[in-house]
């Protein structure tokens, strides 16, 4: 179950040079343009402009400042780490739009996003009110659902990249307890648990569907070739690079070998 993919859909929105530019890499623009803003204002001292910004479940739910739901991951104050979250997003992303399509990645986006707030706010009718800003845990999901999309992807001196999402996130989630930080050890499990679920759904390992009647069998002939000249043999070695190295290892050749492939393999469904 992958949806909302085809060709134009996981095409690059346009190139800068020789480099693709995706939805991912105009969100990191757009972080990376509020970091330097944000700077700004705490330099101009206006605090109260970052106040009415970041999320706040008493703000949110007193003064229905509803916006604080999206503005909270815009508000980055300059920080190191904050090239990691970019990095984060830009590479992975683009490993995930070029999967899923890039209409996934933007739901995916979005749930990553409002779901934290949702949840505070909810606790904050409970009586547990919490303030949160940044998008930290944000990007950190992007990352767990490219690693759910390939778990084995040697990176970061070829270790694979669950070992690597799993590290990080126990580092991170002790780094929270220890210093009392609970709303962002909240934040953190529920967008990498959210990245997680909604990876595994939309490829269809969580698909709930009503029985349906057995079907009929039918016999289908060997297949040797996918398309005209394609072979299997290449598009398993293409797989398998995939599965070892991500989408972006791919050259161009090997891209549209595997796209053609894809195509033709569909028209031929359809006609049986």
């Amino acid at each position: 179950m992958i949806a909302d993919r085809n060709s134009g859909n996981t095409s690059p929105l346009t190139w800068v040079g020789s480099f693709p530019v995706y939805a991912s890499t105009v969100l990191a623009a757009a972080h990376a343009a509020t970091m330097v803003l944000t700077a700004l204002a705490m330099a101009a001292g206006a605090e109260a402009l970052i106040q009415s910004l970041q999320f706040s479940s008493r703000a949110v739910l007193e003064n229905f400042a509803a916006w604080q739901v999206v503005t909270y991951a815009f508000v980055h104050p300059p920080q190191i780490l904050f090239l990691l979250e970019i990095y984060l997003l830009v590479v992975f992303g683009r490993e995930i739009e070029g999967f899923l399509g890039r209409n996934a990645f933007l739901k995916l986006y979005a749930a990553l996003l409002l779901l934290p707030p949702l949840v505070l706010a909810l606790l904050g009718l409970a009586g547990f009110p919490s303030i949160y800003m940044g998008s930290s845990a944000l990007h950190f999901g992007v990352f767990i659902a490219f690693a759910t999309l390939y778990p084995t992807a040697q990176i970061f001196f070829s270790i694979q990249a669950r070992w690597i999402a799993l590290a990080l996130f126990a580092i991170s989630a002790l780094q929270y307890l220890a210093y009392s930080m609970q709303t962002s050890l909240l934040v953190l499990v529920l967008d990498s648990a959210a990245a997680f679920s909604a990876i595994q759904f939309l490829r269809g390992n969580w698909a709930f569907a009503l029985p349906r009647k057995r079907p009929h069998l039918r016999v289908v002939e060997p297949m040797h070739e996918v398309g005209r000249g394609v072979s299997l043999t290449t598009i398993d070695s293409i797989l398998d690079k995939i599965s070892k190295s991500g989408m972006g290892s791919l050259t161009s050749k090997e891209r549209a070998q595997l796209e053609k492939a894809r195509e033709e393999l569909i028209a031929k469904d359809r006609n049986l």
